[in-house]
């Protein structure tokens, strides 16, 4: 039984060496034997039902491929806009990123020079901290009277009295009791604030950048084909993965070039299985008692195998046959016979090649089908997307201008904390300029006190020398002048005294520091 071979992607296994009963038969099979080869004949052209299946495969198979042009045209036009209108968005989230990071760039910039203005005013505020208050400028202002006697007790004049008890025990104060907190605390909670509203403005940003590439990797995804996520109809085993060995996968041309091949091998098998069968029933017709033998065979197969065979209960009876042809007959029926079983399972493995070609033809189809569905499911998220891109847009410009303010506010803001730390900078210089100035005053109000200590011990001089010389004088002529001869004979003259006048003297009956007191 001979049949010719397909190409060389295709080509059925070599068929099995015969049998050894077929190979030890020799001579002219008996009837018994006929009936066999008749019944293995009758079993094989089942295969009929596989070359139906290829047919039915060839034919589906044509509308797949028809299929799978039309789709994959759809999507490669419909990929192409897509991936535009991805660039568009990608473009378009670059730009948004770019504009929070530019703005947070600007931040970073001016929360480093509010940290520079921040800690200068901390450190400002630590060394009033530790600068404590002399004691000396707490004390009341002495008198000239009390300075007289601090003079009397050998006290240096630029030492201080001593202080009472109620200023021993006080805690110390420092210059940053003299500091009104409130200032800076409230610029600084100012500050606090413009600090948070640019966070919860770059945080709403970044929400909606994210919300973006959500919508991008959505839209990408669908417009990405994916594999079959499973060889199995449940989907629970994944597709192994390709490898660099294993062969590329046949184009749609091939798979249905080889599909073609086996159909048209898979029907001249057939043919010659039909030949082989007829050629049984001929044989059978002349030899004697065949008819009924091989009816009952048949019928011993029962109506799934067997069924009932016309052509051995013909009403015209079998053609004359020489012995010569018969012989040849028989020879070649035998031959045939035993190849048979081979055909059969070629036939059937042939088949199975179609039916794994047309899976993959199957798969391709599913695959551009995805691929529609991935595409249609992109573009509804980008018609989302196109109603949403107003409020990224808005969003962007109103960061852009809230940054803006919140810049100019903290520069302001920061501007007013360094003025703030030179004024209390200027409050300590003006402080170790206070103590100098003590010093000057301390150092000039003794000069004062011993200038004045010396006029009223000159006076007082003065004043005695002038009482003695008056009384020498009326002891030594007071009783030779009358006493009306001058009215001022007989005074005591006029006593000074030396006292300290504040500044803030009410009487302001003084004259450059002396007053008259009559004696």
């Amino acid at each position: 039984m001979d049949s010719s071979d397909s190409d060389s992607s295709s080509a059925p296994s070599p068929s099995p060496p015969t049998s050894p009963q077929a190979l030890a038969f020799q001579g002219e099979p008996d009837l018994e034997r006929l009936v066999s080869h008749f019944v293995a004949a009758k079993k094989s052209l089942t295969a009929t039902q596989h070359v139906y299946r290829a047919t039915e495969l060839t034919t589906s198979s044509r509308s797949l491929i028809e299929e799978i042009a039309v789709l994959n045209a759809k999507n490669a036009f419909a990929k192409r806009g897509v991936d535009e209108q991805l660039d568009t968005l990608r473009s378009i989230r670059v730009a948004v990123a770019d504009a929070g990071d530019a703005a947070g760039d600007e931040f970073q910039q001016t929360i480093a020079k509010l940290d520079v203005a921040n800690d200068r005013l901390q450190a400002t505020l630590s060394s009033l901290r530790k600068v404590i208050i002399d004691r000396s400028l707490q004390r009341p202002k002495q008198s000239l009277s009390q300075s007289n006697q601090y003079e009397s007790q050998h006290l240096p004049a630029s030492s201080p009295p001593p202080s009472t008890s109620s200023s021993s025990t006080s805690p110390p104060k420092t210059l940053y009791d003299f500091v009104d907190e409130s200032n800076h605390e409230t610029l600084l909670a100012s500050l606090r604030t413009l600090i948070d509203t640019f966070n919860d403005s770059r945080a709403d940003l970044d929400t909606n950048l994210s919300r973006l590439d959500d919508s991008i990797a959505t839209i990408a995804a669908a417009a990405t084909p994916h594999p079959d996520p499973s060889s199995s109809s449940d989907g629970s085993n994944p597709p192994s993965k390709i490898t660099p060995y294993d062969e590329p996968p046949l184009s749609i041309p091939a798979l249905y070039h080889d599909m073609e091949s086996h159909a048209a091998e898979m029907a001249t098998l057939l043919h010659s299985l039909i030949a082989h069968y007829d050629l049984c029933v001929s044989a059978l017709k002349h030899t004697e008692g065949g008819g009924e033998a091989a009816r009952a065979a048949v019928q011993a197969l029962g109506p799934k195998e067997g069924g009932v065979e016309e052509s051995l209960y013909g009403a015209a009876g079998a053609e004359p046959m020489e012995a010569g042809e018969r012989a040849e007959m028989l020879r070649v029926l035998e031959n045939d016979a035993a190849e048979v079983e081979d055909v059969g399972a070629e036939v059937r493995e042939r088949g199975g090649e179609m039916e794994g070609l047309y899976g993959q033809l199957g798969q391709r189809a599913e695959g551009a089908r995805r691929v529609t569905k991935g595409l249609r499911r992109a573009v509804e998220v980008m018609h989302a997307v196109r109603e949403a891109l107003p409020v990224y847009l808005d969003a962007v410009e109103g960061f852009r201008e809230g940054w803006e303010n919140v810049r100019r506010a903290m520069e302001g803001k920061t501007q007013e904390l360094v003025g703030l730390c030179g004024f209390y900078e200027q409050f300590w210089s003006g402080y170790k300029k206070l103590l100098r100035e003590v010093d000057r005053r301390a150092a000039v109000e003794a000069q004062m006190v011993k200038v004045a200590e010396k006029a009223r011990r000159d006076l007082e001089l003065l004043y005695e020398t002038d009482r003695e010389a008056r009384e020498e004088f009326v002891e030594e002529v007071g009783g030779f002048l009358p006493g009306d001869i001058w009215p001022g004979l007989a005074d005591r003259g006029s006593r000074w005294e030396v006292r300290q006048i504040s500044a803030d003297d009410e009487s302001g009956d003084y004259d450059h520091g002396r007053r008259l007191m009559e004696g």
